[in-house]
């Protein structure tokens, strides 16, 4: 294992607090492995970005430690002016947190174990990133990084709720739960979909998602094709899909099967631009930051990962 200085971004409040108890327990055990590590905690929304980007001046290996919420804040605090702040930087994550699903599309267990052969086996490697462009409730723009999975449509409204409440039931029966009752209620809306030029959807859908990686919702393989590293997006289009269907297709998206649904359509691309009427829900990475209009881009290896 190199000696090369850690910092790790932890969020005490992730797994409804679990990691505040267990962080201490979790850091004597990787100084005992002989890991340079310093850390700091998160205190609320935003602060694992601006802990990671003051961290950058002195360290080029960051950990994130907690749930996916806290991994996409970390891989903001990559970036500054749109440009990385240190090309050499890179990332490991400890997933400590209700979804775990970027982990997933890693095939990488969760806890302290899978984390140590990751740094004893020193493999790092580049991987994409997605930026998009997105607008909140007021219509201020924002850009955003995300590594996993965005959504537009019915998850994003499905994350907005989860997280306003506990998920003390774990993250796959608290994402499960929330998406039935959104589902009992959400309505279809008019969208038009733009990959790479191409209109690939310009009608009534109940959902877009944008993977670069596979899964959401603490398991729903979303995604089954996507490749972290193969410098496209894979666009999942659920049509304009009734809630009888939704309801009874909802099983197979935890094993892929949801491509053989009609009305369910795949492309691929680099460049996809959303809009809708109403406005839709954006997720990012299992949060909810805004909605439509958005504009999503590609970027090949644009973070550095320990795997």
């Amino acid at each position: 294992m190199n000696n090369n200085p850690w910092f790790a971004i932890v969020n005490p409040a992730s797994a409804n607090g679990q990691t505040r108890k267990i962080w201490p327990k979790i850091y004597k055990r990787l100084l005992d492995q002989g890991v340079n590590l310093e850390f700091a905690y998160t205190t609320g929304p935003g602060d694992a970005t601006n802990l990671t980007r003051q961290a950058m001046h002195s360290y080029t290996q960051i950990l994130a430690v907690g749930g996916d919420g806290t991994l996409n804040e970390v891989v903001n605090g990559f970036f500054a002016d749109q440009k990385p702040i240190n090309p050499e930087a890179s990332l490991a994550v400890l997933s400590h947190g209700t979804g775990g699903d970027f982990l997933r599309t890693l095939d990488q267990k969760r806890g302290l174990p899978s984390l140590l052969e990751v740094l004893h086996r020193q493999k790092i490697v580049p991987i994409d990133c997605g930026l998009v462009q997105y607008q909140d409730a007021t219509g201020q723009l924002y850009t955003r990084y995300f590594l996993n999975v965005a959504d537009v449509g019915l998850g994003g409204m499905a994350v907005s709720r989860v997280n306003q409440h506990s998920k003390f039931l774990g993250g796959k029966l608290s994402f499960l739960l929330g998406g039935i009752m959104t589902i009992l209620t959400y309505k279809n809306k008019n969208m038009k979909c733009v990959i790479d030029g191409k209109i690939v959807v310009n009608g009534p859908a109940n959902s877009i998602w944008i993977g670069n990686g596979r899964f959401v919702g603490g398991g729903m393989m979303i995604a089954p094709h996507a490749e972290l590293d193969d410098g496209l997006f894979d666009v999942v289009v659920l049509g304009n899909l009734s809630m009888f269907q939704l309801l009874r297709h909802l099983p197979k998206i935890y094993q892929g099967h949801h491509l053989e649904v009609p009305d369910v359509t795949v492309h691929r691309g680099k460049e996809v631009s959303i809009i809708s009427n109403p406005s839709a829900y954006l997720e990012l990475d299992g949060e909810h930051p805004g909605f439509t209009p958005v504009h999503f881009s590609l970027i090949p290896q644009g973070v550095r990962l320990w795997t």
